[in-house]
């Protein structure tokens, strides 16, 4: 560990030193215990022998946490993002725990973390930005949970647990509004209906607040407009675009604003208590969001990125791109680009004029500006029913069964190019639909030594994804549908063994058996492709539809199919010192399966033709592997001084084999492909503390420090620009947060409560390759707020901040060399609110 992590490590560290020193500890009240049902069962946080942060509903609404991405801030090593790079959606969550994840949203590329919501998981990231709407707990558990939660939990879980129904009448209600004309909502509803028998609850969510981004009009004669090609000056004040033409996933291009919230949810539940030994639960959601997309700015261009922005800039000045010398770039393939038709537009860029060349000067230089025009929305719909029973068979056994049957429908689409010309137009549409059933008997035996588990899973998903993108002013028109489908099979267990009264063994496996298939429709419209026959002089026959005469189908026709297994091991030994202090050490597994790439622009053969030799299969779609990663840890964790002080410690360290990216290799012509890079090693370490230093004043905070780096690399990695000296995407070197809150009594029994929390992130690169305007240099932002509540405590009336430094860090972005465009999304600047709730 550096000088620099230690220092910044050193809040949290003196803050624990201070609470083991003060004079009247002894005053102040015990902490909270923390259950969790990280291993299937309730229990207290400080027995479980796993990394685990929880955050009950009283901590989540006293930091002012009302979505899943929130608890990055609060948790060390671990990196969600409300936004996915080129998709523009942020109901899209990218979640990274210890340096591993997943952040496209791609139907065929699997979540690196698991996100579950009462025993259900989450398959997809679109719609996955939940409201934690009525919940009872949050919990991240952070390493390879291969055993207990299956596959793609390889990074960790996270698992939100809703409230039950209460026993008695009971509403709440709150109302905020705030910057950006905020305005949200929210109320919950205990009825019983029959007494000690059934029992019901309803919750809804509002959520409405305006975009930080706006869209202004681009004027050419303010600005000096230079075409980097032919080096002329742009003289006129008004310009021709296509914009309106190309092909979208939904016609309307958007408002006046980007980076807005709109959404509405709500669920219901109820519960039925039979017996003393039976519960059955049954519950709906249903979630609408009809948003903008995610604030996007164009940050860097390359008016002679090839070839698109070469082959652009160069038609609007009436230049033969063929013609141009441009170091090793195989110019001569542009020859003819001038003149075909581009897709819809139905019109090639000779037959135009009076068209703007690309470059800086769409730059606006504000972060909150930006020229776009085009696609600007993101309309997702998910719902779903969950039944689960729990049956007390006696007092050494139980049964618990879980069904679930979710739907997704979503539309999303953003201007990734920041200017008037459809430069880097990307939108998609995804449906999917997924079932599953798990079977869990839980065993206590042996006066209560052995607690084990045995489990039962099956898993179905089926849906379809449509990818609509421009690039290049319509020289490449992408119209790609594709369908998938997913089946999965497990058998685990899990088992805590007692040897002693202070030695516990831990022992766990699962077996894993998927089997995918997928059809892939991807075509290009605009005749780009038809160059590579022409110029290079490729047959017509490395066209996929060639013998029925279409030449612009690129995917092999056909059904592809894969089966993968996994066998993934957890086992441990636990040891408790005293009565307060558990250590333990543990090796886990987990693993990622793989699949195909979705995306094509050109033919297989031309990507073979232009990769290093044995890169690309010149007939088949690229596929990808399933990654894996094994994970030795040992922690300590401890509850001092009568439980006012909680401290845990974990160190490990991570072989992360087989990695899986999404990045663009020049072969592909800016297409994004799936692909193993090769293999990582982590380390790192977590500090958690929790201080009630007096009766009025509790501190809690964390530290998080990550060692990544590439050991190995394939191929077709080094071939996409990566290195072994590159960061590792999202993997910030230290993360750190401490907060508090302070009771101050008023007179008459009313009380104020202060709160604060810091939060720091190290460096980290936002992109696979480094690309230096997507490096996010460490920074440091704060949140606070002021409650007051009176002495009936029926109501609260709450005056917060976020952000409260204006740190302007960046939240996702995209560099794509084929268009010359860089892009970043900001996250929002300082803002505030005010909160009223009210309890009956």
């Amino acid at each position: 560990m550096t000088v620099n992590n230690y220092r910044v490590g050193r809040l949290l560290l003196l803050g624990a030193a201070s609470t083991l020193t003060l004079n009247g500890y002894v005053s102040a009240q015990q902490l909270e215990e923390v259950t969790v049902t990280a291993q299937k069962r309730t229990e207290n946080i400080q027995d479980v022998p796993i990394a685990i942060s929880a955050f009950s509903a009283d901590k989540l609404e006293e930091k002012g946490v009302t979505n899943v991405s929130q608890v990055s801030d609060f948790t060390p090593n671990i990196q969600i993002d409300r936004a996915s790079p080129f998709a523009g959606s942020s109901t899209i969550i990218s979640a990274f725990i210890r340096g591993i994840g997943q952040n496209d949203f791609a139907f065929n590329m699997e979540p690196g973390v698991g996100l579950y919501v009462d025993g259900v998981y989450y398959a997809r990231t679109v719609g996955a930005a939940i409201d934690l709407l009525d919940v009872e707990r949050v919990e991240v558990l952070k390493g390879p949970q291969g055993t207990l939660f299956g596959r793609n939990t390889i990074g960790g879980a996270l698992h939100v647990i809703t409230r039950r129904p209460g026993d008695e009448l009971m509403a709440k209600m709150e109302v905020t509004a705030g910057s950006y004309d905020r305005l949200d909502v929210r109320g919950t509803l205990d009825v019983p209906l029959v007494d000690d028998t059934l029992y019901s609850s309803v919750s809804f969510s509002s959520t409405e607040r305006d975009g930080y981004q706006k869209r202004i009009p681009f004027d050419p004669s303010a600005v000096n407009v230079v075409n980097p090609v032919t080096g002329s000056t742009y003289s006129g004040d008004s310009f021709v675009t296509d914009s309106d033409l190309y092909v979208r996933a939904r016609d309307n291009a958007g408002g006046g604003r980007q980076g807005g919230e709109d959404s509405t949810s709500l669920r219901g539940k109820l519960l039925f208590t039979p017996s003393d030994d039976l519960e059955v639960s049954l519950s709906g959601d249903i979630t609408r969001a009809r948003e903008e997309a995610n604030a996007t700015t164009l940050v860097g261009t390359n008016g002679l990125g090839f070839p698109f922005a070469l082959a652009y800039n160069s038609c609007v000045d009436g230049v033969d791109p063929s013609t141009i010398a441009l170091g090793p770039a195989p110019t001569f393939a542009l020859a003819g680009i001038c003149t075909i038709d581009r897709g819809p537009v139905n019109q090639p860029l000779s037959d135009t004029s009076n068209r703007l060349p690309w470059g800086d000067h769409f730059i606006t230089g504000d972060k909150d500006r930006s020229y776009s025009t085009g696609s600007n929305y993101s309309d997702v719909d998910t719902w779903g029913l969950n039944t689960t029973i729990d049956w007390s068979i006696n007092d050494t056994l139980a049964l618990k069964s879980i069904t679930s049957y979710r739907e997704l429908e979503s539309v999303f689409g953003v201007d990734m190019d920041g200017s008037p010309l459809g430069f880097l137009d990307t939108s998609f549409t995804m449906n999917q639909e997924q079932f599953s059933q798990e079977f869990q008997l839980n065993i206590d035996a042996f006066d209560s030594r052995l607690h084990s588990v045995l489990g039962a899973y099956y898993f179905q998903e089926e849906g379809d994804l449509l990818d609509t993108v421009t690039f290049g002013s319509g020289l490449v028109q992408v119209f790609g549908p594709n369908e998938l489908e997913n089946k999965a099979y497990a058998l685990f267990t899990h088992n805590n063994y007692q040897l002693t009264d202070n030695l516990g063994l831990t022992f766990g496996i699962r077996y894993t058996e998927e089997e995918k298939s997928f059809t892939g429709g991807q075509r290009e419209v605009s005749g780009f492709t038809s160059l590579f026959v022409s110029n290079f002089g490729f047959p017509p026959q490395i066209f996929p539809g060639f013998a029925e005469g279409d030449l612009e189908l690129l995917f092999p026709p056909g059904e592809n199919e894969k089966d993968f297994n996994d066998t993934s091991v957890r086992v441990g030994a636990e040891y408790l010192i005293g009565e307060d202090t558990l250590t333990y050490a543990s090796f886990a597994q987990g693993y990622k399966t793989g699949g195909w790439t979705t995306r094509l622009g050109v033919p297989m053969a031309v990507s073979a033709a232009l990769a290093p030799p044995g890169v690309v299969d010149p007939v088949n779609p690229p596929e990808h592997d399933s990654e894996t990663a094994e994970t030795w840890e040992v922690g300590i964790k401890s509850e001092l001084f009568d439980r006012r002080l909680r401290l845990n410690l974990a160190l490990f360290t991570t072989d992360y084999e087989d990695i899986q990216v999404v990045a663009a290799p020049a072969f592909t012509f800016g297409v994004p492909w799936f692909f193993n890079a090769g293999n990582a090693r982590i380390r790192g370490a977590e500090l958690e503390m929790d201080a009630s230093l007096t009766d009025n004043f509790i501190v809690n905070g964390s530290f998080g420090y990550l060692d990544a780096e590439y050991r190995s690399l394939d191929d077709i990695a080094l071939a996409g620009g990566i290195t072994l000296d590159h960061q590792l995407m999202n993997v910030p070197e230290q993360s750190a947060n401490i907060g508090g809150t302070y009771t101050l009594g008023l007179a008459g029994g009313s009380r104020l409560l202060l709160h604060a929390d810091v939060i720091h992130k190290g460096k980290m690169a936002r992109d696979l390759v480094n690309t230096p305007a997507l490096i996010q240099d460490g920074f440091t932002t704060a949140n606070a707020s002021i409650t007051f509540e009176p002495p009936a405590a029926n109501w609260q009336l709450v005056l917060g901040g976020q952000n409260l430094t204006d740190e302007r860090y960046i939240v996702t972005g995209n560099a794509n060399n084929a268009v010359g465009a860089t892009t970043v999304t900001y996250s929002r600047p300082r803002t505030w609110h005010m909160t009223l709730r009210l309890n009956y």
